[in-house]
């Protein structure tokens, strides 16, 4: 999600999110103003020289200056805090000034985007001279050297995206600018089927799909009358068929008949997929030993796909125009429309103390007990018993890998289609315990329901037949093992550098 590295820009459209921090960069004379002028509101913009004409004398006052730059960067933080688009107009060509505004968006854990403008020394003075209000030539020059200065590093400093227009597309005037949405920022609107965490459960998986109307079609499931699946991530550790639900989640995706936003057992897979040190336990190993058996080609077709589903994902998702967020652990409403990796974090892990429980289990804190917002938030991580509302949010995560159930949740509709697990593929956990210690017993609250009727309303189909992927064993129900995962030692990930691209497997 990260655009790093600069880019050269000759008459392309530069992407700027809707809501967030802009910086520009360049000398005097270089054109930021007009720039900044032509493509945002005057409300977007807060410049450094209007700043010195409100507290000095005028925009040349530079005795003024210290005063002006606290109003500039007060300002700045009065728009980000309700998260708005806020243009930065100043020179910014020291590190220090760009460092400045970068803590500002990451404290309001909004986007920043550098725009730096590498105009010559001819251009800067050749504009310069046409301005009411003219800059020492010696001045510019110094600007310009400043500015040789920072492009050799503009693009480590930590931006989400930097961008470098030549001078010669600044003379041109071929320049434009497109407004777009977060990348947290979908433009579905549904219907929807938000499914759980699946944890390898993938013959659960394909009943569930088959009983809210999905038809096979080759490696993807896709449902006739449009509806998408919405997975929540945790698609591995702990069950059976690991690899089975990798491909076929992924295949939806990249066929469009589903969406994803990752767990934390998706962060640790992709962490070893990536080369990081993994402890392998609480179920991973068990991924690990599929990944490790495949032959080598096929295994890694499977870490190219899966590195790919995960680093496009977004860590969370706001669908139907505001009215719906998913997130694997859940997010509070203050996050919504705001990205940083403390909320990264929090929508993988939920609301960890930090604690750990005499079993072992992460101590949460119970965020959903003080939600007031008006969008309604689907989430799993930790498992409960039941569904149940709770100040318009609800826990799909039915603990299936521990002998629970595998749920979906129907949008708009509200109704709970569920499965139940074929085994206890993970017998060690005991949901009551999950629920007490994260403060979700559920006490007090009422099943979830809708036109289908409550939780417990549906009956379970036959055994699913397994959806058939080249390559990997996806045996019937009656072969399962209901053994849990033992510890196991295994190569090293396939390298990943460099991916194919996809391939029909």
């Amino acid at each position: 999600m990260r655009a790093s590295n600069p880019r050269e820009v000759h008459g392309i459209r530069i992407d700027i999110p809707h809501k967030g921090l802009v910086v520009l960069s360049g000398p005097a004379g270089s054109g930021k103003s007009t720039l900044a002028e032509r493509y945002f509101t005057a409300e977007e913009i807060v410049s450094s020289d209007a700043c010195r004409a409100i507290v000095g004398q005028g925009e040349g006052d530079m005795r003024a200056s210290p005063q002006a730059f606290q109003l500039f960067y007060r300002r700045i933080e009065e728009r980000l805090a309700r998260a708005q688009l806020v243009v930065a107009d100043s020179t910014a060509l020291a590190p220090s000034s760009r460092r400045k505004l970068l803590a500002i968006a990451r404290r309001h854990e909004l986007p920043a985007t550098l725009v730096v403008l590498a105009a010559s020394l001819d251009t800067c003075l050749r504009r310069n001279a046409a301005r009411r209000r003219r800059v020492p030539a010696r001045v510019i020059r110094r600007h310009v050297e400043q500015l040789a200065q920072s492009l050799a590093h503009v693009d480590q400093e930590g931006f989400d995206r930097v961008y470098v227009i030549p001078d010669e597309a600044l003379r041109a005037g071929t320049v434009q600018i497109r407004r777009v949405p977060l990348p947290v920022e979908r433009p579905e609107s549904g219907p929807f089927d938000i499914i759980g965490d699946i944890h390898g459960c993938f013959l659960e998986l394909v009943e569930l799909l088959e009983r809210l109307g999905y038809r096979r079609r080759d490696s993807v499931m896709a449902h006739p009358g449009g509806r998408m699946a919405v997975f929540l991530g945790d698609l591995t550790d702990r069950g059976p068929y690991n690899v089975s639900c990798i491909l076929l989640v992924e295949a939806m995706v990249r066929a469009g008949a589903a969406l994803y936003v990752p767990g934390n057992h998706c962060r640790k897979l992709y962490r070893w997929l990536t080369g990081h040190r993994v402890v392998l336990q609480h179920g991973v190993e068990r991924t690990v030993r599929e990944l490790s058996a495949l032959p080598a080609p096929l295994r890694q077709e499977v870490a190219d796909r899966f590195r790919r589903l995960y680093e496009q994902a977004p860590p969370y998702m706001i669908l139907d125009g505001g009215r719906l967020v998913v997130a694997h652990a859940g997010i509070k409403e203050s996050m919504i429309g705001r990205m940083s990796r403390r909320i990264t974090h929090f929508c993988l892990f939920g609301d960890a103390t930090g604690e750990r429980t005499p079993d072992g289990l992460p101590v949460r804190r119970d965020w959903a007990r003080d939600y007031r917002g008006q969008a309604l938030i689907v989430y799993g991580h930790t498992p409960v018993e039941t569904a149940v509302w709770r100040h318009n949010t609800i826990n799909i995560d039915q603990g299936c890998v521990f002998g629970g159930r595998l749920t979906a949740f129907r949008y708009p509709e509200g109704e709970i289609v569920q499965v139940e697990a074929l085994a206890p593929y993970d017998p060690r956990p005991n949901i009551r315990t999950w629920e007490a210690y994260a403060g979700m017993d559920g006490s007090g609250e009422e099943p979830a329901s809708g036109p289908g009727g409550s939780v417990g309303d549906f009956g379970r189909a036959d055994a699913a037949e397994p959806l058939h992927i080249a390559g990997v064993s996806t045996p019937s129900a009656g072969s399962i093992s209901d053994s849990p995962t033992a510890s196991v030692t295994v190569p090293p990930p396939v390298s990943v550098s460099n991916p194919p691209g996809p391939k029909s497997i």
